[in-house]
């Protein structure tokens, strides 16, 4: 099949060509250096615009209770699959951002503590086991996962934070939006 391009667009498409194959055939040691810096912690990044209790209250918390609770759900629908998932997302997306710190008064001495960086990995890797869970529509491997979520969580706190709320933010819901695990 033969596409047939007005010349303005036959140039863009030549010029993209081009830029292309002079991509193809650089150097491998970009491309290392590109792994490099992807994987570099010593990299710019735009910094957190929120506390760390503010991100635990808002997301991690409110995630972490979704999924925790679909493990124990009476019944699971496709969609209620779906809505745990997405909270274990969320979750693991909140584990890469509690570790970096954030506007909060205790973030930064948080953050450099090597015992928080190992919380927040064991948080990630129950999530990881929650995804898997949910993935493979096991339940009891949800429940599973979900109480060592409390357990990490817990364990956490204790250690970093045994006053709760602090900087005066606690887990209460602004708004009604129905119950994500209802049946359909």
């Amino acid at each position: 099949m033969s596409i047939s391009l007005q010349k303005p667009h036959r140039k863009a498409a030549l010029i993209l060509t081009l830029a292309l194959a002079a991509l193809a055939t650089m150097p491998n040691a970009i491309s290392a250096d590109a792994a490099t810096k992807a994987t570099s912690t010593d990299r710019e990044f735009i910094e957190m615009q929120t506390s760390l209790n503010a991100i635990m209250v808002a997301v991690v918390d409110w995630a972490a209770h979704e999924v925790w609770e679909a493990g124990y759900a009476e019944t699971m629908t496709g969609r209620n699959w779906l809505t745990a998932k997405q909270y274990a997302t969320e979750l693991l997306a909140a584990g890469t951002l509690v570790s970096l710190g954030g506007t909060g008064r205790a973030d930064m001495e948080w953050v450099s503590d090597p015992a928080w960086q190992e919380w927040t990995a064991e948080m990630i890797a129950n999530t990881e086991d929650a995804l898997r869970a949910i993935e493979a529509k096991d339940q009891a491997a949800l429940v599973m996962a979900g109480e060592a979520l409390v357990v990490t969580c817990e364990g956490c706190h204790q250690a970093f934070k045994p006053g709760i709320p602090t900087e005066g933010i606690i887990h209460v819901p602004h708004h009604e939006y129905g119950d994500p695990l209802a049946r359909d």
